[in-house]
């Protein structure tokens, strides 16, 4: 559709023939062709109501100064559990069973992390005190929000500074950073399996609630360690292990508790003394007339760009053929200890502001019904440009199927097909946009 709509405009604005000829799919040929990129747009930086940070594939702990988006401090919600693999026979999901038994000698608890990539946003060189607190009950296998809070112990289990050289050996290699637990958590582990194995994920997760790691207000980086299923990634991420050994025998062996249940990272902002200083709730908004013509969006935090297109009634046309939506980014504020948002994709809002969904998934701008992705649009660094094909979005409005409440940009990640966008949240890159123009081709 794209491809043949540019060949026939081409034609359009280069020959001399009769306009007349040139239509788009659907319209007849007795219509003509028309583009324009001179409306005007409502462009303005969004907190949106909610950024789902649970079942992400990492874990952010820590906080940093950012000089465009102000402090930001992150703590992660770690939820064990029985892990779970998929058999390469029937293809069934298997629960690991886990028991310990009179032969087994208890070693140690360890709460491992892993940062396989050592990916941190802010000065990875600093250190921090990171606490490790017990959770009063388990998290519960459900979506949480970037502002979700559950209660927890206030006196950690155990504290420690750690940095970037915490988490590699003397040759390079990344290794895991073991916490080791109080003998009394590892004693309440192990009697949960007095009455003989376990099996059962949501019990063994009412029996022994997770942790909260949490850094010191004087953190100077955020890392972001690796969460996930270790049937999936060759043991490499983040998990508990219960440390033993066979009784008359020095073999230590592990069992291995996954993060793939409940989890969330949960983040504080403090944005005084910068152009986004008044936005602070959900819902809130700042028009980008008032912040040099940027919009700011950043993956985790729920701050995301909104535009509006109060001008489309002015067409008097609801023959829309393509919609292009192209901006810049704001080369000046791109730094090497903040990740860049490369990626961005496209989500409707409600007529009350809040982020609109189909079942569980986000409402995504899309060329299919109840798309569980969206439109993807890619940083073209050589020409500072994204260019987003917005036309479902924008036909939607101009037929007046949909209202005009507002299209979120969000930091995105490519879906499995490459071509579609996610909505990112977990982590913390950011990008600031500007220079916004709604290329339009429609006819009468």
């Amino acid at each position: 559709m794209r491809n043949a709509v540019f060949v026939l405009l081409s034609a359009f604005f280069l020959s001399c023939e009769d306009p007349t000829e040139i239509g788009f799919s659907g319209i007849g040929n007795g219509d003509k062709a028309y583009f324009t990129d001179t409306l005007n747009l409502e462009i303005e930086t969004y907190q949106l109501d909610s950024l789902i940070t649970s079942g992400q594939t990492a874990a952010l702990v820590g906080g940093y100064d950012d000089p465009y988006f102000g402090r930001i401090q992150a703590s992660a919600y770690l939820q064990p559990t029985l892990p779970q693999s998929t058999n390469s026979f029937t293809g069934a999901l298997e629960t690991a069973a886990f028991e310990f038994t009179s032969d087994m000698v208890y070693d140690s608890l360890s709460l491992r992390l892993a940062n396989r990539s050592l990916l941190f946003f802010g000065d990875s060189t600093s250190r921090m005190t990171l606490n490790v607190h017990r959770l009063n009950s388990a998290l519960e296998n459900q979506n949480y929000n970037y502002d979700s809070e559950v209660s927890y112990d206030p006196t950690p289990l155990v504290s420690l500074e750690i940095d970037r050289s915490s988490m590699v050996n003397d040759t390079g290699t990344v290794i895991f950073l073991d916490i080791i637990l109080p003998d009394e958590v590892a004693q309440e582990l192990i009697d949960i399996s007095k009455d003989g194995a376990i099996s059962d994920r949501e019990t063994f997760e009412r029996a022994f609630p997770g942790f909260v790691l949490v850094a010191s207000d004087d953190a100077e980086a955020v890392s972001a360690f690796n969460i996930g299923s270790q049937a999936n990634a060759n043991n490499t991420n983040s998990s508990l292990v219960l440390f033993y050994h066979e009784s008359g025998s020095e073999d230590v062996r592990g069992y291995t508790f996954d993060y793939t249940s409940g989890r969330f990272n949960h983040l504080d902002f403090d944005r005084s003394n910068t152009a986004i200083s008044d936005i602070l709730n959900a819902g809130d908004s700042k028009s980008a007339s008032e912040t040099e013509g940027n919009i700011f969006v950043q993956a985790a935090s729920g701050l995301a760009g909104r535009i509006t297109f109060p001008e489309l009634s002015q067409l008097q046309s609801k023959q829309i053929g393509y919609a292009e939506l192209e901006f810049k980014a704001d080369t000046s504020t791109f730094s090497e200890e903040v990740g860049l948002a490369p990626f961005i994709t496209f989500i409707t809002l409600n007529e009350d502001g809040s982020v609109a969904r189909n079942n569980s998934n986000y409402s995504y701008v899309s060329t299919s019904l109840n798309a569980t992705s969206g439109i993807l649009s890619t940083y073209d660094d050589s020409l500072n440009v994204f260019n987003a094909d917005i036309t479902p979005y924008i036909q939607d409005i101009a037929s007046g199927k949909a209202r005009d409440n507002g299209l979120v940009l969000a930091a995105a990640i490519p879906a499995s097909s490459g071509t579609n966008g996610l909505v990112f949240g977990s982590a913390l890159n950011r990008i600031i946009l500007r220079d916004f123009k709604l290329k339009l081709y429609y006819s009468k």
